[in-house]
């Protein structure tokens, strides 16, 4: 596999963000509302951000020092407005990631790569960002089917089903799938 690589998001990014944001493969499965790309403005020019809890981060991930997917991050906290399932699984030891991810360069889909870079982020985040983070979400939309199958080549499975009530994806039926880590924190007790 080639090299690949994450970097938070910053106004060098900007243009690629938003060009790939209009692409009709991530448009049909990713927030686009106004919102949610002034929280994506805030975040890259530094500024408090108010759309999400205010813990979101953005990241461009890199292949061979091309950039080609997209990607958000977000703890969870149990003050926080989540379903029962999302609550029920929040990790008992560490913290919890809610990710989003996409390819945005058309030029590496079905390349095979969104698994590994998936796997890849989880063990970057664990080891560079937050070494607490034993516990990762995302969730689909149940009719992208191909991202469910990359999800779990990425180690999450399916744990519940779910209706968001809130926000840009209110009444859509998605999938939470979890992916658990060892803490690197247990190697040293």
């Amino acid at each position: 596999m080639s090299d690949i690589h994450f970097e938070k998001a910053d106004l060098s990014h900007k243009d690629t963000i938003f060009r790939w944001l209009d692409e009709p493969h991530i448009r049909e499965f990713w927030d686009n509302s106004q919102e949610h790309k002034d929280d994506i403005l805030n975040f890259i020019n530094k500024q408090k951000q108010y759309y999400f809890y205010g813990t979101t981060q953005y990241w461009l991930g890199y292949i061979d020092n091309k950039t080609f997917c997209f990607l958000l991050s977000d703890i969870l906290l149990p003050d926080q407005e989540l379903t029962e399932s999302h609550r029920a699984h929040l990790s008992k030891t560490g913290n919890t990631i809610a990710l989003d991810f996409g390819i945005g360069n058309k030029e590496f889909l079905g390349k095979g790569l969104a698994g590994p870079t998936l796997k890849s982020f989880c063990e970057f985040y664990q080891g560079n960002i937050d070494p607490h983070a034993d516990c990762f979400f995302i969730d689909p939309d149940e009719n992208n089917y191909r991202a469910r199958q990359v999800y779990e080549k990425a180690g999450f499975q399916t744990v519940a089903e779910f209706v968001s009530d809130v926000g840009f994806f209110k009444d859509h039926k998605s999938l939470l799938m979890v992916k658990k880590m060892p803490s690197p924190l247990e190697f040293y007790l």
